[in-house]
């Protein structure tokens, strides 16, 4: 197959190029394209009868519009900005993912002066990139044991909850917040090790998510410190909530082949739409501290 219909000396030098290239008219004519582009189009549901030489990437990006995609609009008008001559490069990240791969792709426009006009269309692939700087994102906000929020992400949950819009529904506007303490957790560790101590922290992280809500935010403060923000909650359910997780969380733990309990001191605080964070974190820790003492476990650090 011919992957020019126009005059072009270029198209070894077009194949050589790893990433997607078209070269185009300036009325948006796509003049030549090279295999990277083809392989792009086929793999994005395209065909070089839609998107090959010949055709008009106006049009392509008109049709994707149509379909649904903003970005194409985008794409459009930085295509006509290139071509008259309102600037020398026109740049765009953009996602291009399937149900089973995630893809992420730069999108560069450069004018070409000369005869033809025109520019060059190229797509980079920075799956690879974008990946990487999510997993780092994840990390600086997820605890890698449990893969639960750190205290850092659940505090921003926290925040964003309180500012929310009041929902008309008044009985189920409030925001609630449950820290949990783990209790006889510490001769665990002193007994069976580490090791062993982890995989209770990890059940336990599987036993919340068993009985929280989809929408609910379950993070580990650190050590055996828990927490869950539970928006849009009745004072009802947020302490049905809290007697769920305090029954899944006194089911034994099989340890060495031994069964071992441990409680959970749960302090439940309901907090208002506009409500300082900071205050109603110290509230709900202070609910904590008080059910330890009321359940004769512990006391409050100085």
């Amino acid at each position: 197959m011919t992957r020019s219909v126009y005059p072009f000396d270029g198209g070894a030098l077009l194949d050589a190029i790893p990433n997607a290239t078209a070269v185009l008219a300036t009325d948006g004519t796509i003049l030549a394209v090279n295999r990277a582009w083809l392989t792009f189009a086929a793999a994005n549901g395209g065909t070089p009868e839609r998107t090959g030489p010949g055709m008009n990437y106006l049009d392509v990006c008109r049709r994707a519009a149509a379909s649904g995609c903003l970005d194409a609009t985008e794409v459009e008008a930085g295509l006509r900005t290139v071509f008259a001559g309102g600037a020398v490069e026109y740049t765009m990240e953009y996602e291009c993912s399937s149900h089973a791969v995630e893809r992420w792709f730069v999108l560069r426009i450069t004018q070409i002066i000369g005869e033809p006009a025109g520019a060059l269309v190229s797509h980079t692939n920075v799956s690879r990139r974008k990946i990487a700087e999510r997993n780092l994102e994840r990390r600086a906000s997820e605890d890698s044991l449990t893969e639960l929020p750190n205290r850092f992400l659940f505090a921003e949950r926290v925040t964003a909850a309180l500012k929310a819009p009041q929902s008309r529904r008044k009985a189920a506007a409030d925001v609630g917040l449950l820290f949990i303490d783990l209790d006889d957790f510490k001769p665990i560790n002193d007994i069976y090790g580490h090791a062993a101590g982890d995989e209770v922290l990890q059940a336990v992280a599987a036993r919340m998510r068993a009985v929280t809500r989809p929408h609910d935010t379950i993070a580990r403060l650190g050590g055996d410190e828990f927490a869950v923000l539970s928006p849009r909650i009745t004072a009802t359910n947020l302490a049905a909530l809290a007697r769920r997780i305090t029954e899944a969380l006194s089911e034994p733990h099989l340890i060495h082949g031994v069964l071992v309990r441990i409680g959970a001191s749960v302090g439940l605080y309901l907090a208002t739409r506009g409500e300082n964070v900071i205050d109603a974190l110290g509230r709900a820790d202070q609910a904590m501290y008080a059910m330890k003492r009321l359940r004769g476990i512990g006391s409050p650090p100085l």
